[in-house]
Protein backbone atom coordinates (compact mmCIF):
# COMPACT_ATOMS: atom_id res chain seq x y z
CA UNK A 1 0.00 0.00 0.00
CA UNK A 2 1.41 3.39 -0.99
CA UNK A 3 2.03 5.78 1.90
CA UNK A 4 -0.33 8.73 2.30
CA UNK A 5 1.16 11.91 0.92
CA UNK A 6 1.98 14.50 3.56
CA UNK A 7 -0.21 17.60 3.40
CA UNK A 8 1.96 20.67 3.87
CA UNK A 9 0.46 23.51 5.90
CA UNK A 10 2.08 26.83 6.80
CA UNK A 11 1.39 28.60 10.08
CA UNK A 12 -0.78 31.72 9.51
CA UNK A 13 0.63 33.24 12.71
CA UNK A 14 4.26 32.80 11.60
CA UNK A 15 6.37 35.09 9.42
CA UNK A 16 8.22 33.72 6.41
CA UNK A 17 11.46 35.42 5.42
CA UNK A 18 11.97 35.53 1.64
CA UNK A 19 15.12 36.79 -0.10
CA UNK A 20 15.31 37.29 -3.88
CA UNK A 21 11.59 36.53 -4.21
CA UNK A 22 10.03 39.72 -5.55
CA UNK A 23 9.93 38.52 -9.16
CA UNK A 24 8.17 35.76 -11.07
CA UNK A 25 9.43 33.02 -8.77
CA UNK A 26 8.19 34.95 -5.76
CA UNK A 27 4.74 35.42 -7.27
CA UNK A 28 4.42 31.68 -7.85
CA UNK A 29 5.93 30.70 -4.49
CA UNK A 30 3.94 33.12 -2.30
CA UNK A 31 0.65 32.25 -4.03
CA UNK A 32 1.30 28.57 -3.37
CA UNK A 33 2.30 29.24 0.24
CA UNK A 34 -0.87 31.26 0.81
CA UNK A 35 -2.97 28.46 -0.68
CA UNK A 36 -1.44 26.29 2.04
CA UNK A 37 -1.99 28.61 4.99
CA UNK A 38 0.77 31.24 4.99
CA UNK A 39 -0.33 34.81 5.66
CA UNK A 40 2.74 36.79 6.74
CA UNK A 41 5.82 37.54 4.65
CA UNK A 42 8.90 39.69 5.02
CA UNK A 43 10.90 40.34 1.86
CA UNK A 44 14.51 41.53 1.87
CA UNK A 45 15.36 43.24 -1.40
CA UNK A 46 17.99 45.73 -2.54
CA UNK A 47 15.47 47.61 -4.69
CA UNK A 48 12.39 47.11 -2.55
CA UNK A 49 9.24 47.65 -4.58
CA UNK A 50 10.86 50.03 -7.06
CA UNK A 51 10.34 47.68 -9.99
CA UNK A 52 6.87 47.38 -11.49
CA UNK A 53 6.79 43.61 -11.03
CA UNK A 54 7.76 43.81 -7.36
CA UNK A 55 5.09 46.42 -6.67
CA UNK A 56 2.44 44.35 -8.43
CA UNK A 57 3.44 41.20 -6.55
CA UNK A 58 3.05 42.89 -3.17
CA UNK A 59 -0.33 44.37 -4.14
CA UNK A 60 -1.56 41.02 -5.45
CA UNK A 61 -0.77 38.99 -2.35
CA UNK A 62 -2.00 41.77 -0.04
CA UNK A 63 -5.29 41.72 -1.93
CA UNK A 64 -5.49 37.99 -1.18
CA UNK A 65 -5.08 38.64 2.54
CA UNK A 66 -1.33 38.59 3.07
CA UNK A 67 0.40 40.84 5.57
CA UNK A 68 3.57 41.96 3.79
CA UNK A 69 6.66 43.77 4.97
CA UNK A 70 9.30 44.79 2.41
CA UNK A 71 12.70 45.73 3.82
CA UNK A 72 15.09 47.49 1.50
CA UNK A 73 18.48 45.92 2.03
CA UNK A 74 21.12 43.53 0.79
CA UNK A 75 21.45 40.00 2.19
CA UNK A 76 25.22 40.27 1.76
CA UNK A 77 25.16 43.05 4.37
CA UNK A 78 24.97 41.49 7.84
CA UNK A 79 23.59 44.75 9.22
CA UNK A 80 20.72 44.71 6.71
CA UNK A 81 19.86 41.11 7.60
CA UNK A 82 19.97 41.90 11.32
CA UNK A 83 17.72 44.94 10.84
CA UNK A 84 15.20 42.88 8.84
CA UNK A 85 15.07 40.16 11.50
CA UNK A 86 14.71 42.72 14.31
CA UNK A 87 11.78 44.35 12.49
CA UNK A 88 9.66 41.20 12.79
CA UNK A 89 7.22 41.21 15.69
CA UNK A 90 7.88 38.63 18.40
CA UNK A 91 4.19 37.82 18.23
CA UNK A 92 4.65 36.46 14.71
CA UNK A 93 8.13 34.89 14.75
CA UNK A 94 10.09 33.86 11.68
CA UNK A 95 9.59 30.14 11.12
CA UNK A 96 10.88 29.68 7.60
CA UNK A 97 13.43 31.10 5.16
CA UNK A 98 13.65 30.94 1.37
CA UNK A 99 16.95 32.22 0.01
CA UNK A 100 16.65 32.69 -3.77
CA UNK A 101 19.01 35.62 -4.35
CA UNK A 102 21.31 35.31 -7.37
CA UNK A 103 23.47 37.36 -9.70
CA UNK A 104 24.69 36.26 -13.12
CA UNK A 105 28.08 37.51 -14.28
CA UNK A 106 28.90 35.02 -17.03
CA UNK A 107 32.38 34.90 -18.55
CA UNK A 108 35.02 32.31 -19.28
CA UNK A 109 37.14 31.85 -16.17
CA UNK A 110 40.33 32.80 -18.02
CA UNK A 111 38.90 36.24 -18.77
CA UNK A 112 36.64 36.68 -15.73
CA UNK A 113 37.36 39.82 -13.73
CA UNK A 114 37.57 39.91 -9.97
CA UNK A 115 34.44 42.09 -9.90
CA UNK A 116 32.50 39.53 -11.96
CA UNK A 117 33.55 36.77 -9.58
CA UNK A 118 32.66 38.71 -6.44
CA UNK A 119 29.37 40.09 -7.78
CA UNK A 120 28.14 36.59 -8.58
CA UNK A 121 29.42 35.02 -5.36
CA UNK A 122 28.17 37.69 -2.96
CA UNK A 123 24.36 37.11 -2.95
CA UNK A 124 24.57 33.35 -2.47
CA UNK A 125 27.72 32.92 -0.39
CA UNK A 126 27.88 36.04 1.79
CA UNK A 127 24.11 36.54 1.78
CA UNK A 128 23.35 32.97 2.84
CA UNK A 129 26.13 32.97 5.43
CA UNK A 130 24.58 36.08 6.98
CA UNK A 131 21.13 34.48 7.08
CA UNK A 132 22.60 31.32 8.60
CA UNK A 133 24.46 33.22 11.34
CA UNK A 134 21.87 35.88 12.17
CA UNK A 135 19.10 33.26 12.46
CA UNK A 136 21.30 30.69 14.22
CA UNK A 137 19.28 30.85 17.45
CA UNK A 138 15.86 30.92 15.77
CA UNK A 139 13.96 27.59 15.64
CA UNK A 140 13.09 27.39 11.94
CA UNK A 141 10.78 24.87 10.33
CA UNK A 142 12.70 25.21 7.09
CA UNK A 143 15.69 26.98 5.56
CA UNK A 144 15.46 26.44 1.79
CA UNK A 145 18.10 27.68 -0.64
CA UNK A 146 17.71 27.66 -4.42
CA UNK A 147 20.85 26.07 -5.83
CA UNK A 148 21.42 25.06 -9.45
CA UNK A 149 22.53 22.13 -11.57
CA UNK A 150 25.35 24.45 -12.70
CA UNK A 151 27.01 23.75 -9.36
CA UNK A 152 26.74 20.01 -10.02
CA UNK A 153 27.70 20.04 -13.69
CA UNK A 154 30.19 22.94 -13.60
CA UNK A 155 28.74 24.95 -16.49
CA UNK A 156 31.37 26.63 -18.73
CA UNK A 157 31.21 30.40 -18.42
CA UNK A 158 29.64 30.18 -14.96
CA UNK A 159 32.52 29.19 -12.67
CA UNK A 160 31.51 31.94 -10.23
CA UNK A 161 27.82 30.95 -10.21
CA UNK A 162 28.68 27.24 -9.97
CA UNK A 163 30.97 27.87 -6.99
CA UNK A 164 28.27 29.93 -5.25
CA UNK A 165 25.71 27.15 -5.67
CA UNK A 166 28.15 24.53 -4.44
CA UNK A 167 28.51 26.61 -1.28
CA UNK A 168 24.74 26.37 -0.72
CA UNK A 169 24.88 22.59 -1.09
CA UNK A 170 27.70 22.39 1.46
CA UNK A 171 26.00 24.76 3.90
CA UNK A 172 22.81 22.70 3.78
CA UNK A 173 24.81 19.62 4.73
CA UNK A 174 26.53 21.54 7.53
CA UNK A 175 23.22 22.77 8.97
CA UNK A 176 21.60 19.34 8.87
CA UNK A 177 24.66 17.75 10.52
CA UNK A 178 24.27 20.40 13.25
CA UNK A 179 20.60 19.48 13.76
CA UNK A 180 19.33 22.59 11.98
CA UNK A 181 16.72 22.48 9.24
CA UNK A 182 18.04 23.12 5.75
CA UNK A 183 17.62 22.00 2.16
CA UNK A 184 19.44 23.04 -0.99
CA UNK A 185 17.14 22.71 -4.01
CA UNK A 186 19.40 21.96 -6.98
CA UNK A 187 17.19 23.25 -9.78
CA UNK A 188 17.55 23.21 -13.56
CA UNK A 189 16.15 26.11 -15.55
CA UNK A 190 12.54 26.85 -14.61
CA UNK A 191 10.35 27.58 -17.61
CA UNK A 192 7.56 30.13 -17.60
CA UNK A 193 8.47 31.95 -14.37
CA UNK A 194 11.53 33.63 -12.91
CA UNK A 195 14.84 34.70 -14.38
CA UNK A 196 14.98 32.28 -17.32
CA UNK A 197 11.49 33.27 -18.47
CA UNK A 198 12.62 36.91 -18.48
CA UNK A 199 15.92 36.12 -20.28
CA UNK A 200 15.26 33.75 -23.22
CA UNK A 201 18.94 33.84 -24.21
CA UNK A 202 19.71 31.97 -20.96
CA UNK A 203 17.26 29.23 -21.90
CA UNK A 204 18.82 28.94 -25.36
CA UNK A 205 22.30 28.62 -23.89
CA UNK A 206 21.26 25.90 -21.45
CA UNK A 207 19.37 23.95 -24.11
CA UNK A 208 22.53 23.92 -26.23
CA UNK A 209 24.22 22.16 -23.34
CA UNK A 210 21.62 19.38 -23.30
CA UNK A 211 19.94 20.60 -20.11
CA UNK A 212 16.16 20.45 -19.88
CA UNK A 213 13.80 22.65 -17.93
CA UNK A 214 10.95 22.09 -15.49
CA UNK A 215 7.64 23.91 -15.35
CA UNK A 216 6.11 25.91 -12.51
CA UNK A 217 4.22 22.91 -11.12
CA UNK A 218 7.37 20.81 -10.83
CA UNK A 219 9.22 23.73 -9.27
CA UNK A 220 6.57 24.06 -6.55
CA UNK A 221 6.67 20.31 -5.96
CA UNK A 222 10.39 20.71 -5.41
CA UNK A 223 9.80 23.43 -2.83
CA UNK A 224 7.22 21.23 -1.13
CA UNK A 225 9.77 18.42 -0.89
CA UNK A 226 12.40 20.83 0.45
CA UNK A 227 10.08 22.42 3.02
CA UNK A 228 8.30 19.29 4.27
CA UNK A 229 9.37 18.22 7.78
CA UNK A 230 11.84 15.37 8.15
CA UNK A 231 12.25 12.72 10.79
CA UNK A 232 15.52 11.30 12.10
CA UNK A 233 15.56 8.69 9.34
CA UNK A 234 15.15 11.22 6.55
CA UNK A 235 17.73 13.95 6.84
CA UNK A 236 18.09 14.90 3.17
CA UNK A 237 20.15 18.09 2.95
CA UNK A 238 19.80 18.67 -0.78
CA UNK A 239 17.49 17.57 -3.57
CA UNK A 240 18.62 17.32 -7.18
CA UNK A 241 15.92 18.17 -9.73
CA UNK A 242 16.35 18.20 -13.49
CA UNK A 243 18.79 15.33 -14.02
CA UNK A 244 16.38 12.53 -14.88
CA UNK A 245 18.17 10.21 -17.38
CA UNK A 246 15.04 9.79 -19.54
CA UNK A 247 14.51 13.57 -19.79
CA UNK A 248 18.21 14.24 -20.39
CA UNK A 249 18.15 11.64 -23.15
CA UNK A 250 15.34 13.57 -24.88
CA UNK A 251 17.28 16.82 -24.53
CA UNK A 252 20.43 15.30 -26.02
CA UNK A 253 18.49 14.28 -29.11
CA UNK A 254 17.23 17.81 -29.69
CA UNK A 255 18.62 19.76 -32.63
CA UNK A 256 19.25 22.61 -30.18
CA UNK A 257 21.94 20.63 -28.33
CA UNK A 258 25.41 21.53 -29.51
CA UNK A 259 27.66 21.22 -26.47
CA UNK A 260 26.62 18.69 -23.84
CA UNK A 261 30.01 19.20 -22.18
CA UNK A 262 29.12 17.21 -19.06
CA UNK A 263 28.97 13.95 -21.03
CA UNK A 264 32.77 14.02 -21.14
CA UNK A 265 33.05 14.30 -17.35
CA UNK A 266 34.02 11.00 -15.69
CA UNK A 267 31.95 11.94 -12.62
CA UNK A 268 28.77 11.42 -14.63
CA UNK A 269 29.69 8.02 -16.03
CA UNK A 270 26.78 6.30 -14.25
CA UNK A 271 24.37 8.98 -15.46
CA UNK A 272 25.64 8.58 -19.02
CA UNK A 273 25.18 4.82 -18.80
CA UNK A 274 21.60 5.32 -17.65
CA UNK A 275 20.97 7.72 -20.55
CA UNK A 276 22.49 5.32 -23.05
CA UNK A 277 20.43 2.47 -21.63
CA UNK A 278 17.27 4.52 -22.10
CA UNK A 279 18.37 5.50 -25.59
CA UNK A 280 19.11 1.92 -26.68
CA UNK A 281 15.66 0.80 -25.56
CA UNK A 282 13.81 3.37 -27.64
CA UNK A 283 15.97 4.37 -30.61
CA UNK A 284 18.04 2.73 -33.28
CA UNK A 285 21.74 3.63 -33.39
CA UNK A 286 22.44 6.88 -35.25
CA UNK A 287 25.15 6.96 -37.89
CA UNK A 288 27.91 9.42 -37.01
CA UNK A 289 29.04 12.18 -39.36
CA UNK A 290 32.48 10.56 -39.63
CA UNK A 291 30.89 7.30 -40.78
CA UNK A 292 28.90 9.21 -43.39
CA UNK A 293 32.04 10.94 -44.63
CA UNK A 294 33.91 7.64 -44.92
CA UNK A 295 31.31 6.09 -47.22
CA UNK A 296 31.10 9.14 -49.52
CA UNK A 297 31.61 8.36 -53.23
CA UNK A 298 34.33 10.99 -53.69
CA UNK A 299 36.44 13.50 -51.75
CA UNK A 300 34.25 16.29 -53.14
CA UNK A 301 31.12 14.60 -51.81
CA UNK A 302 32.75 14.05 -48.42
CA UNK A 303 33.66 17.74 -48.19
CA UNK A 304 30.11 18.71 -49.13
CA UNK A 305 28.65 16.45 -46.44
CA UNK A 306 31.00 17.81 -43.76
CA UNK A 307 30.36 21.40 -44.84
CA UNK A 308 26.57 20.94 -44.71
CA UNK A 309 26.75 19.32 -41.29
CA UNK A 310 28.94 22.10 -39.93
CA UNK A 311 26.72 24.77 -41.52
CA UNK A 312 23.60 23.32 -39.90
CA UNK A 313 25.25 23.57 -36.50
CA UNK A 314 26.56 27.09 -37.11
CA UNK A 315 23.12 28.30 -38.19
CA UNK A 316 21.49 26.93 -35.03
CA UNK A 317 24.26 28.06 -32.74
CA UNK A 318 24.38 31.66 -33.95
CA UNK A 319 20.74 32.00 -35.07
CA UNK A 320 21.79 32.81 -38.61
CA UNK A 321 19.73 32.94 -41.76
CA UNK A 322 21.05 30.19 -44.01
CA UNK A 323 21.27 32.68 -46.85
CA UNK A 324 24.01 34.47 -44.89
CA UNK A 325 26.29 31.46 -45.22
CA UNK A 326 29.06 31.76 -47.81
CA UNK A 327 31.00 28.50 -47.39
CA UNK A 328 33.66 29.22 -50.02
CA UNK A 329 34.55 32.82 -49.27
CA UNK A 330 33.51 33.97 -45.78
CA UNK A 331 35.62 33.01 -42.79
CA UNK A 332 34.01 31.15 -39.89
CA UNK A 333 35.08 33.92 -37.52
CA UNK A 334 33.23 36.49 -39.63
CA UNK A 335 29.86 35.04 -38.59
CA UNK A 336 30.25 36.55 -35.13
CA UNK A 337 31.91 34.03 -32.84
CA UNK A 338 32.71 35.30 -29.37
CA UNK A 339 34.97 33.49 -26.91
CA UNK A 340 32.19 31.59 -25.12
CA UNK A 341 30.47 30.43 -28.31
CA UNK A 342 33.87 29.65 -29.80
CA UNK A 343 34.72 27.31 -26.93
CA UNK A 344 31.35 25.61 -27.29
CA UNK A 345 31.85 25.19 -31.04
CA UNK A 346 35.38 23.86 -30.58
CA UNK A 347 34.13 21.26 -28.10
CA UNK A 348 31.41 20.21 -30.51
CA UNK A 349 33.94 19.85 -33.35
CA UNK A 350 36.06 17.58 -31.19
CA UNK A 351 33.03 15.47 -30.29
CA UNK A 352 31.56 15.18 -33.79
CA UNK A 353 34.64 15.23 -36.05
CA UNK A 354 37.28 14.04 -33.56
CA UNK A 355 39.31 17.07 -34.59
CA UNK A 356 41.18 19.02 -31.93
CA UNK A 357 41.43 22.40 -33.62
CA UNK A 358 43.15 25.26 -31.82
CA UNK A 359 40.91 28.21 -31.01
CA UNK A 360 43.24 30.57 -32.87
CA UNK A 361 42.99 28.45 -36.03
CA UNK A 362 39.21 28.30 -35.76
CA UNK A 363 39.16 32.11 -35.76
CA UNK A 364 41.75 32.48 -38.52
CA UNK A 365 40.56 34.95 -41.21
CA UNK A 366 41.42 32.44 -43.94
CA UNK A 367 39.45 29.48 -42.56
CA UNK A 368 36.20 29.16 -44.50
CA UNK A 369 33.61 26.46 -43.97
CA UNK A 370 34.80 24.66 -47.09
CA UNK A 371 38.43 24.70 -45.94
CA UNK A 372 37.37 23.45 -42.53
CA UNK A 373 35.36 20.63 -44.13
CA UNK A 374 38.34 19.69 -46.30
CA UNK A 375 40.55 19.60 -43.20
CA UNK A 376 38.08 17.23 -41.55
CA UNK A 377 38.16 14.99 -44.63
CA UNK A 378 41.94 15.14 -44.94
CA UNK A 379 41.78 16.76 -48.37
CA UNK A 380 43.96 19.63 -49.62
CA UNK A 381 42.09 22.59 -51.14
CA UNK A 382 43.35 25.77 -52.67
Amino acid sequence: MAPTRFTLRFDPEATYFLVGCLGGLGRSLTSWMMDNGARRFIFLSRSGTDSKNAGLLVKEIEAKGAIVQVVRGDASSREDVENAVKSVSASYPIKGVVQAAASFQDAMFSSMTYEQWVNSIRPKVIGTKNLHEVLAGVPLNFFVMTSSTSGTLGTPGQANYAAANSFLDALARHRVSSNQNACSLILPMVLGVGYVAEHPEIEEGLRRKGIYGIDEEHMLQSFEAGISPRDNNNQTDHIVIGMDPAELQKSLQSADTTDAFWLRDARFKCLLQAIQSTDSETHAPKQSILSTIKVANSPAEAIEVAAEYFTDKLVRLLHLDRQEIEPNTKSIAAYGLDSMIGVELRNWIFKEFELDIAFQKLLAPSLTIKKFAAQVCGVEVE
